[in-house]
């Protein structure tokens, strides 16, 4: 499925919970798609050959508090193992919340991905936002 598709079946979607998705294709050929259960954290949806990966930045190195980058790694070291189907990194700057999925996972399975990576999103940002500045 190319990601023109995958936005087109995602935009005439509902999820399980009535989540709706807004998808579009930009120019960089990445896959913007916004869940109707977290409309600020959209999710950067791309394929390599073997793999889709969505990755949702989360904020810049810079918004942490000073003196308390050490303890915003180690709380996400303890919560990533907690959060399903996704795992926190650093990408350049930018903390992101990502994961990947094969090139043959149904279509029904990668929307629920995208659903729980954006209910995700808001458990991590929640559990983390006492150290950002």
């Amino acid at each position: 499925m190319t990601l023109d598709e995958l936005a087109f079946r995602l935009n005439d979607f509902n999820g399980e919970e009535g989540t709706t998705f807004d998808a579009l294709v930009t120019e960089q050929d990445i896959l913007e798609v916004t869940c109707s259960n977290n409309d600020e954290f959209p999710i950067h949806v791309t394929q390599t050959d073997t793999q889709i990966l969505a990755v949702t930045p989360l904020f810049n190195i810079s918004e942490v508090e000073s003196g308390n980058v050490d303890e915003l790694n180690a709380i996400f070291l303890r919560l990533s193992p907690a959060v399903p189907l996704s795992s926190i990194g650093l990408q350049g700057e930018t903390y992101i919340l990502f994961g990947a999925m094969a090139l043959s996972t149904r279509f029904e399975v990668i929307a629920h991905e995208l659903e729980v990576q954006a209910e995700n999103t808001i458990d991590v940002l929640e559990a983390v936002e006492h150290l950002l500045a």
